[in-house]
């Protein structure tokens, strides 16, 4: 079974209640959450504590535990230059920085 979880800028993360049989039903709920997107912009399908599917710009983050996503988050969130930053910045910073974050490719 997998499950949605919605993460800030700073890693902070609420697992959405219903489980999935796949990955795309998922998916599918994610797009129906309405303005929750905006507090939680990031949305990432899990199983247990492991990141199984992410949005096509994040997809290294596949296969990663989720400490390790909340932590690059949290991480990052920290610069200065993100003081404000819209979801667009923050992802873009984010892949522009990955070796920065130590995150393996």
């Amino acid at each position: 079974m997998y499950q949605l979880i919605c993460m800030t800028f700073d890693g902070e993360y609420i697992t959405e209640r219903p489980e999935f049989e796949s990955i795309e039903d998922a998916w599918e709920y994610s797009n129906d959450l309405g303005s929750k997107w905006f507090f939680f912009p990031f949305h990432f399908v899990i199983k247990g504590v492991t990141i199984k599917d992410t949005p096509d710009q994040l997809r290294y983050f596949n296969n990663k535990r989720i400490k390790t996503i909340v932590k690059i988050f949290n991480q990052l969130s920290k610069y200065p230059e993100m003081e404000g930053a819209d979801i667009d910045t923050f992802m873009f910073t984010l892949v522009d920085r990955i070796t920065e974050l130590s995150i393996p490719k």
